[in-house]
């Protein structure tokens, strides 16, 4: 496959394994993970020293998939391996020295490809997660699973305990960078977001009704911004730099319409949204008390001759009583009505105030919170899957917090309270009494 040189280091790496030894020292004991092991070669660059622009590194990669049964262990064989590429990614999460990272898929010749691995369908663009703030390692992971649990997609994800060796020799036990969550990019495609391809030739009426992917976060291109309200929203498919100006103008439009509707205050505004993928989303953020909740990383998408819905869900690091600021490590309260919030987005995000205007929507609230509380969102649902989870990491976050000793330190944004949690069980625990009071106030709100 090319590179055999790294292939032949890799092989040598797991015989060292094999004979208790390395070809470096490390003071890490590595035995076996609880679901699956990413090994990288970077072929001598050091991603994490790369400038502002992320250029984007050529890899070697491996993976090693185990089952709870039988975990996987570094001197598994891989049951996948090829090419990539990688860079850093996220904003703020960028400072961190545990660093996450964006990663494609590619072939010999450095072109995309779709790939499965670790069960996952195939596609070629992922996200390397790199818990660091979140010491329970898992609210991502809990988060898109609960979305998921209702209907709702949300990225699928992976446990996984990341090696990379970028320093030009072999890959070795000291390489080990920590526990990762392999999760599904934010995307259009059949398996991800299911909205139609919208190509350059899309330009009649019967086709730029849908296909379109938008997110609200940090503008970082040129955005839809709203007549009425002035909301700010990016394209993500098509791109802003491949969208034609059929194509724009036609979201842009059906944009201002539905805020136009919405401003009436007459339920007009139920012809232009999916009302419970609106009310789902709403429940999810105030459920998490989601610190970006509203106005960052939220994603929306439109289906051809569909209605504008919202989600995906992404980046939970800041939720469930993880964050010291808008009040979001209180149980109770509503997020939305936190009178700092949105302090970094002065013309806020309009659309949820007028929705709850309506007594309709907010008797929607009221109707799923009680469907979902009854099944996938019970108290006991909820705190086994915390539970399941807490079981599967249970050898990997000693691993990682071996390597990233942050266990009773406040890593921003941790609450106050995250200096008296000294290990990974404190802050398992304060994650369980945190939902269970969180869901309490919700359920008194509701009416439960």
């Amino acid at each position: 496959m090319g590179n055999t040189d790294g292939w032949a280091r890799r092989r040598l790496f797991a015989t060292a394994l094999m004979l208790g030894c390395s070809a470096k020292s490390t003071p890490l004991a590595v035995q076996s993970t609880g679901t699956g092991i990413i090994r990288i070669d970077t072929n001598g660059v050091v991603v994490d020293d790369q400038d502002d622009e992320r250029p984007w590194v050529d890899v070697t990669v491996e993976m090693v998939e185990g089952t709870p049964e039988s975990p996987a262990s570094e001197d598994d064989p891989p049951t996948w391996r090829g090419f990539g590429a990688i860079h850093i990614r996220g904003n703020s999460t960028s400072d961190y020295e545990k660093k996450q990272y964006a990663f494609e898929t590619r072939d010999a010749d450095g072109e995309d490809v779709d790939a499965s691995f670790f069960g996952l369908p195939e596609e070629e663009d992922w996200v390397l997660a790199a818990p660091y703030s979140d010491k329970t390692l898992m609210r991502n992971h809990l988060m898109f699973g609960w979305s998921r649990a209702i209907g709702r997609y949300a990225p699928r994800t992976r446990f996984v305990e990341l090696y990379m060796e970028d320093g030009g020799g072999s890959l070795g036990p000291e390489d080990y960078r920590g526990v990762y969550v392999l999760t599904e990019k934010v995307k259009r495609d059949v398996h991800r977001v299911n909205v139609e391809k919208l190509e350059p030739t899309d330009f009649g009426p019967s086709v730029v009704t849908g296909g379109y992917l938008l997110r609200r976060d940090w503008v970082e291109v040129e955005p839809i911004e709203t007549a009425l309200y002035g909301d700010m929203l990016m394209l993500e498919s098509p791109k802003a730099d491949e969208v034609t100006a059929p194509q724009f103008d036609y979201i842009e439009g059906y944009l201002n319409d539905f805020e136009s509707a919405l401003s009436r205050a007459d339920g007009s505004y139920e012809a232009y949204i999916d009302v419970d993928s609106f009310v789902d989303f709403m429940l999810m953020m105030e459920l998490s008390r989601n610190v970006d909740a509203y106005v960052l990383s939220t994603y929306m998408h439109k289906p051809r001759d569909g209605r504008l819905t919202m989600g995906p869900i992404w980046d939970f690091n800041g939720s469930l009583g993880n964050a010291d600021y808008f009040d979001a490590w209180q149980t109770e309260g509503w997020h939305y009505e936190n009178p700092e919030f949105p302090a970094d987005n002065p013309n806020g995000f309009h659309w949820y105030r007028l929705l709850l205007e309506d007594g309709a929507f907010r008797e929607r609230l009221a109707a799923r919170w009680a469907e979902h509380r009854s099944g996938p969102w019970s108290d006991s649902a909820l705190m086994k899957s915390i539970g399941d989870t807490e079981e599967r990491l249970q050898a990997m976050q000693q691993r990682n917090f071996e390597r990233w000793p942050v266990l009773g330190e406040q890593i921003w944004p941790n609450d106050e309270g995250a200096t008296q949690r000294t290990t990974h069980q404190d802050e398992v625990d304060y994650l369980r009494r945190w939902v269970l009071r969180r869901t309490a106030w919700l359920d008194a709100q509701f009416g439960r």
